[in-house]
């Protein structure tokens, strides 16, 4: 519907109809609640100035063209004595199931020309509300989101303050990944609220005879909605200041479950909102490695970019197309790293005080750009900056397996894989543990985090990949064949020959370590 009305199906071949009425006729209903109208409207619309009789013949001469011209889609466009309608379980419409476009200078059915008074005026009113909806759409300046962190203990004291840092280190969590500020009060009252704060974290602390029982909450102030909540254990208070690995887990958790419920709570006008909801979905679609999903990933950082100027996004962007490089999932394989280098720097410039960006960045540096020690800087920036982050644990991993010290690697990547457990993209961090693994050789270890990888992401094939490696070598070649069934179902092109002889395919670990070879008793 955007710019001139085109059709097509699901192979992507044109199927646009011939004729202005006749493209009109589609136009309408595919913008109609249900895309469904009586007949009487639609004869309307396009037959206003002829009698009912001959409109109504008009109206069936259009639609037998259209059936014919759809070929083996045609029994979307139904119709009795009364209705016609266009099945929306089968049509994806740009203006419906896409994101607004952001220039005012896009036009609804750029080019239809009916001449007839009442499609006229809809078509008008059409495209008035669409450039209302690009007028509210279009990026206001991102203020932050307003997070307030407060403590509760029984006295004052050591343990207020414990709690005060845990909040705040949530809330710094936050802001990595959403621009937000956190505020803070002059009052000595630990009680009082901030009335224009969007979210509020509370950590209430609570002596027991084995230590501390600490209560987290989270609460979007505008709306009263809990975003997270749960009771945790604190074997000493000094676990908070030392960052031991169990209250990582218990931060990151707090801060991942808050993110992902914002662009629930939040306005969606407000531009930091919209663009956390992109992002965030760009983020289970990255983590897909699927190539339709990787290229939709680039596409949500781009939107999340454009309507809040955060560096964050644009080092997903680079993280995006250093996957697509290293999967092999584009043909422009130059362009592709030129442009992760690019996205790199961008963000650096942009959000150089933010460890995640750091984190992201620190694999680019390293795989796209073939720096080690630029890689190993900017993971060692991340953890000493945010020693409660997985993302911060695996960068230092993946950095240490370059320098070639791949026990320490194996250390922090577990470190990693623990305090991810409760993230929907856990299985990213598992796959990282199963090839560094793989390079340790420690096939058991890579085998438990590859099937844990598997279950978590039944259709990531960087896990099913390495499984199948695996499992040929320990003799288990039952599971091995499965694994080789289910990779020529999620990855186009695949094969046991490809695996094993195609230099360029992206199992370098597997390679490099000889176990391809076991593989061969599959062939």
């Amino acid at each position: 519907m955007l710019g001139p009305f085109s059709v097509a199906d699901a192979a992507g071949t044109d199927v646009t109809p011939k004729g202005a009425k006749n493209q009109a006729l589609m136009a309408l209903l595919a913008l109609s609640p249900g895309m469904t109208r009586p007949r009487r409207w639609i004869e309307d619309k396009l037959w206003s100035t002829f009698g009912a009789e001959q409109a109504s013949a008009n109206l069936r001469q259009a639609l037998s063209k259209l059936r014919g011209g759809l070929g083996a889609a045609a029994d979307l466009l139904q119709a009795d004595r009364s209705t016609i309608t266009l099945g929306p379980e089968g049509i994806w419409v740009d203006l419906l199931d896409g994101e607004v476009p952001m220039d005012p200078r896009t036009e609804l059915l750029q080019g239809m020309d009916i001449r007839d008074p009442e499609f006229e005026d809809w078509l008008r009113i059409e495209r008035q509300e669409l450039q209302s909806r690009i007028a509210r759409a279009t990026p206001q300046q991102a203020k932050g989101v307003l997070i307030h962190c407060r403590s509760f203990a029984e006295a004052p004291g050591r343990g207020r303050m414990v709690g005060e840092v845990l909040a705040n280190q949530i809330g710094e969590g936050i802001a990595e990944q959403v621009r937000a500020w956190r505020q803070s009060t002059d009052s000595t009252d630990p009680a009082a609220s901030l009335p224009d704060s969007d979210i509020q974290i509370d950590c209430q602390l609570v002596r027991e005879t084995d230590g501390h029982s600490v209560y987290i909450k989270s609460v979007h102030k505008p709306s009263a909605r809990i975003l997270y909540s749960k009771l945790h254990h604190l074997n000493r208070l000094e676990d908070v200041l030392e960052s031991e690995e169990a209250t990582a887990k218990t931060i990151f958790e707090a801060t991942d479950q808050i993110i992902g419920k914002l662009p629930q709570a939040l306005d969606t006008t407000r531009p930091e909102a919209r663009a956390t909801a992109l992002s965030r979905l760009g983020m289970y679609r990255m983590f897909s490695f699927e190539r339709d999903g990787l290229r939709e990933a680039y596409g949500l950082m781009k939107q999340a970019h454009d309507r809040d100027e955060n560096g964050i996004y644009l080092a997903w962007s680079s993280l995006v197309r250093m996957i697509q490089l290293t999967e092999m999932a584009e043909r422009e394989r130059e362009a592709l790293r030129a442009e992760a280098e690019e996205l790199h720097f961008k963000a650096i410039e942009l959000s150089n005080d933010n460890p995640l960006v750091h984190a992201i960045l620190s694999r680019v540096r390293g795989i796209v750009m073939k720096d080690p020690e630029g890689c190993y800087q900017m993971a060692k920036t991340a953890v000493e900056a945010n020693p409660a982050s997985a993302y911060a644990w695996v960068s230092m991993a993946e950095a240490l397996m370059m320098a070639g010290r791949p026990q320490e690697a194996l250390a922090l990547s577990a470190r990693a894989r623990n305090i991810a457990r409760t993230s929907p993209f856990k299985h990213w961090w598992d796959t990282g543990h199963c090839v560094i693994a793989i390079a340790c050789n420690r096939p058991q270890d890579a085998i438990e985090a590859g099937e844990a990888a598997a279950r978590a992401a039944p259709l990531s094939r960087p896990a099913h990949r390495h499984l199948l490696a695996l499992y040929a070598l320990e003799g288990q070649l039952d599971k091995a064949r499965a694994i080789a069934t289910k990779l020529g179902k999620i990855e186009p092109g695949f094969s046991l020959d490809r695996l094993v002889n195609d230099e360029t395919y992206p199992v370098r670990t597997l390679r490099k370590k000889g176990l391809l070879e076991p593989i061969r008793a599959l062939l």
